[in-house]
């Protein structure tokens, strides 16, 4: 277990994964035990707005087909705030999808960084888990080119952060044929317990379970888990506690805990391996320098790649900071200040996360390798490896 020495400056500590339980910007501990919220009555647009999927040879290049880890490398991109390749121009509905509406087979691709066929529903709910209310913001399809059940994902909010920062992600999952949702589980300053915030995001699958709306469409045997710094660790977490979790890929990770014990905050990259596929995206820039690192670099996400086993996957991006990975950096506050000045912008770099997200869950949730080639193949190599967006290791 690797900790750090206290900090007096609290809004440092939350913009470098710890937690607590004093303010919260997450669960409270006081809420309803019904699991029912008011589902959006507007019905999905079936209107247009992206190209034709992407319908990609698969590349040759598999993540789970070597035991040795490859790298496609590129030099850091310097200034560079333009976009990548092929990128999406534009944000769905927050109740509708706006992706293609062509119908395809079970193997069809559909490229990631586009909305998908699927239209979309919107759900708001809660649970309980040990006396405290978790709320959820679920996206869900009602209308696409095959029905369910739907792979189940589940996203946790970094710290301090409001879960409505990643909605952006669980909108465009659920246009490409998921049922997903944010989880909004506790987080304050003081006292952490990462072993009980675990415990939270998980109890969302149990939720989706028991929803009238949710559970008659969702396999919750085929469950991913995301997060992004805190929220990353807690979805990595919650992949050893339960093995309904078939998958994870989450958003710079990060490991440290600070004012907290071994119990209740372990080190959770000293247990790995697990037997599913995970993959990490994250950042480089805020490893060290500073009064407090954002991502320190002995606990990044590439220490987590370090113990994963075959098939793992880690995705630099170069340029990017800590709190690139939310929807709105410039909505982000106080918080989003503490890290290092990225040289990508926010768009780019969220086009590239939510592309990543969705190509890794069509691959392990859905079990169609012919996105791999979004992944660590020709498409990944031309749209991010060749501008010198990321670098990519495998095994």
């Amino acid at each position: 277990m690797k900790l750090r020495t206290p900090l007096s400056l609290l809004l440092l500590l939350s913009a470098c994964g710890d937690s607590g339980d004093l303010s919260s910007s997450g669960a409270s501990s006081t809420g309803s035990t019904a699991s029912t919220a008011d589902a959006s009555t507007n019905p999905g647009d079936t209107s247009t707005t992206s190209d034709t999927p992407t319908t990609a040879v698969p590349s040759t290049s598999n993540t789970s087909g070597s035991d040795s880890a490859s790298a496609s490398t590129g030099e850091p991109p310097g200034t560079s705030t333009g976009e990548a390749p092929g990128t999406s121009t534009g944000a769905i509905d927050e109740t509708t999808g706006t992706g293609d509406t062509t119908t395809g087979g079970p193997d069809e691709l559909y490229d990631p960084n586009l909305d998908g066929p699927w239209q979309i529903k919107n759900l708001k709910g809660k649970y309980m888990v040990d006396g405290v209310s978790v709320a959820t913001d679920a996206y869900y399809p009602s209308g696409g080119p095959e029905p369910g059940p739907y792979p189940v994902v589940l996203i946790a909010h970094g710290f301090q952060l409001p879960p409505t920062q990643y909605s952006k992600y669980a909108q465009r999952l659920a246009t490409h044929g998921y049922v997903a949702l944010t989880v909004d589980f506790q987080a304050g300053l003081f006292n952490p317990n990462h072993v009980a915030y675990a415990k939270q995001v998980v109890g969302g699958i149990d939720h989706v379970t028991g929803d009238p709306t949710l559970g008659p469409i969702a396999d919750t045997n085929n469950v991913g888990l995301s997060g992004h710094s805190l929220g990353g660790k807690l979805s990595i977490f919650g992949a050893v506690m339960d093995n309904r979790v078939r998958a994870s890929i989450t958003l710079d990770p990060v490991d440290s805990a600070t004012m907290c014990n071994p119990q209740n905050c372990p080190d959770v990259s000293d247990m790995l391996p697990i037997d599913i596929p995970l993959g990490f995206v994250g950042e480089t820039l805020d490893g060290d320098g500073g009064f407090m690192p954002c991502a320190p670099a002995a606990d990044n996400f590439l220490t987590y790649y370090k113990n994963a086993s075959s098939p793992a996957l880690a995705v630099t991006v170069l340029g990017a900071n800590h709190m690139s990975f939310v929807d709105d950096v410039a909505g982000c506050g106080v918080i989003c200040g503490f890290c290092k000045m990225p040289t990508l912008t926010n768009k780019v770099v969220n086009d590239l996360a939510r592309a990543y997200v969705v190509a890794f869950y069509s691959r392990w949730l859905k079990d169609i390798p012919g996105y791999d080639t979004y992944l660590t193949g020709d498409e990944a190599k031309v749209r991010y490896v060749d501008t010198k967006l990321v670098t990519i290791a495998s095994k």
